[in-house]
């Protein structure tokens, strides 16, 4: 395909440390080497023609910092993240049997029984294009897209998986000091309970920085159709009609770059801190173990709201609250104190943290005076901070 070599260079980078897999998904009775090392974007398109159409085609999310061809392991030190990736899928019966009927076909031989393999094949592809299966998961990644550029700037890019999900990249400045797990877990997890995404799969996100993805222009293994990227504006029909006949399209990640990867450093303190005070809390609270030391801490726009009063800013749809910085020192016109469900950030002064960090630095606290203060019930207004 025409200018495929470039759209990698671009989306990849020129030079990396990335793995290559084809894992088959029958029981093949013949082994073959499953995950080969790819270094740029060359050697990636060579794997992807060879494989296109007979096995998935699948890359590593992140560049895994390999440093040489006999290592076949990943570095967790030389991993930089500089995007994250969302999964769109839906589950359908008849197309879940159309791909075990596939996948026995196959598990005898990639051209066992051939034809009837095309026409299975081709029950599915009508299935997916005429039947339209693939709209409800499609749908809510255009939805998904739309909310995380109010918040974070920019559109991800939505590439359609080639047969009944879709998936969503955004790209940031590389950043290797959070936990890129935890972070994008807890949010993935808040967002599909906060807008209702049935079809997100949360399992990506869980083990994010070694997880796969579909190669953008490979060929669905059990379709024919490519995966290919599509605007929140087009069509379905516009969108199946790529993936029959695809063709490269212009790219620049700097038209995908968004603050999400500041958003990932603001969070990762504070869910740390709040994991630390959880297990805390397991060990040493006696009775019931569950119940945390305030009800209210669940949600720091509660917490935030019994002790500033109302906020500036509402914002419901967005999941945050605005106030102008209560600490000292910060004289803040204006209102930039940032409070969501796990914790607080102030875009003027730059602190963050959550309920435990925030009554400790403004009063001067130790943490068994913030303690004992929590033990009396935080909930009764009984802080009493003054809005500059």
């Amino acid at each position: 395909m025409k200018g495929i070599v470039p759209f990698y260079h671009l989306f990849y980078g020129l030079e990396f440390h990335r793995f290559f897999t084809r894992p088959p998904d029958f029981n093949s009775q013949i082994k073959f080497q499953i995950r080969f090392t790819v270094n740029n974007a060359k050697q990636l398109y060579q794997r992807v023609h060879q494989n296109n159409g007979f096995h998935p085609c699948y890359t590593s999310i992140y560049d895994t910092g390999r440093k040489d061809e006999a290592n076949q392991k990943m570095n967790p030190e030389a991993m930089g993240y500089d995007r994250a990736f969302f999964d769109f899928d839906i589950d359908n019966h008849e197309a879940h049997q159309l791909k075990k009927e596939l996948q026995d076909l196959r598990s005898r031989g990639l051209f066992h029984q051939k034809k009837l393999q095309d026409e299975t094949m081709e029950t599915l592809r009508n299935l997916i294009i005429d039947e339209r299966i693939a709209a409800p998961a499609i749908d809510e990644a255009k939805r998904f897209a739309a909310m995380f550029k109010e918040w974070f700037g920019s559109y991800p890019i939505l590439f359609f998986s080639g047969c009944k999900g879709c998936h969503a990249y955004t790209f940031f400045e590389p950043i290797n000091d959070v936990d890129i797990n935890r972070c994008l877990t807890w949010f993935a997890e808040e967002t599909k309970e906060t807008h209702d995404y049935q079809t997100m799969d949360l399992s990506v996100t869980k083990d994010a920085k070694n997880r796969l993805s579909r190669v953008p222009y490979s060929k669905h293994q059990y379709t024919g159709l490519t995966v290919v990227p599509f605007q929140v504006d087009d069509s379905y029909e516009d969108i199946m009609a790529k993936a029959l006949s695809p063709g490269i399209e212009p790219f620049s990640r700097e038209a995908y770059y968004s603050t999400f990867g500041e958003y990932l450093q603001g969070i990762d303190p504070i869910l740390k801190h709040n994991m630390e005070v959880e297990k805390k809390q397991r060990t040493t609270t006696q009775g019931n173990l569950d119940k945390p030391l305030n009800p209210m801490v669940d949600d720091h726009r509660l917490f935030f709201k019994s002790i500033l009063g109302e906020p500036e800013g509402e914002y419901p749809e967005k999941e945050y609250l605005m106030y102008r910085c209560p600490f000292p020192g910060h004289d803040d016109n204006k209102a930039s104190f940032r409070v969501h469900k796990a914790g607080y950030y102030c875009y003027g002064c730059g602190k963050k943290g959550n309920y435990f960090q925030f009554l400790k630095e403004y009063h001067g606290w130790s943490d068994e005076e913030v303690k004992n203060h929590l033990k009396t019930g935080i909930n009764k207004k009984t802080v009493k901070v003054k809005i500059p």
